[in-house]
């Protein structure tokens, strides 16, 4: 039995529970630690759903996405880095996460494992994002908390897309 039978698990199980945890984190206080710690946890399965991701396209000869995949698990190690302290969040890394998610998604897009309408979705899936860190750069953090969330649970919505895809195919191959 090859290892690669089990990665399909790991990648949908990692981007669902990354959702589960991201989702009952947005309802605790901004910053508060409870919220903290489920962001943390949502970050340590999305990087390693996304790391497995990358494993498996790169093994499908899909070396672009495979790229794709690695950055975009980058730029979750620095929305990670964001929320080093309860109650002291650094913003800033979050702004480069953004930056590294833009190449991310659109080298993701060329996964043609994913149907076309995906792919798109995952590249509308950081406008808002961009939206987010152009409002940052002109007025500061004050009063995003909500839209951080939104938009947050939009993009996580697309890699529950991507968990699905992974999943019905898991055993064709």
């Amino acid at each position: 039995m090859k290892s690669n039978t089990h990665i399909p698990y790991f990648i949908t199980f990692g981007l669902v529970l990354s959702f589960i945890f991201s989702l009952t984190g947005s309802f605790f206080p901004s910053e508060s630690n409870i919220q903290t710690i489920l962001f943390k946890i949502d970050a340590l399965f999305a990087i390693t759903a996304f790391t497995c991701l990358a494993a498996k396209s790169s093994s499908e000869k899909f070396d672009l996405p495979a790229a794709g995949f690695t950055v975009l698990a980058i730029a979750q190690g620095l929305f990670l880095a964001e929320i080093s302290q309860a109650d002291n969040w650094d913003y800033s890394s979050q702004s480069t996460g953004v930056l590294f998610m833009i190449p991310s998604v659109i080298m993701i897009s060329y996964y043609e494992i994913f149907p076309k309408w995906l792919r798109i979705g995952g590249i509308i899936s950081v406008i808002p994002f961009v939206i987010l860190f152009i409002v940052r750069l002109n007025s500061g953090i004050e009063n995003t908390t909500i839209f951080e969330i939104i938009i947050f649970l939009f993009y996580q919505t697309v890699t529950l897309c991507w968990a699905w895809q992974i999943w019905k195919q898991r055993n064709l191959r």
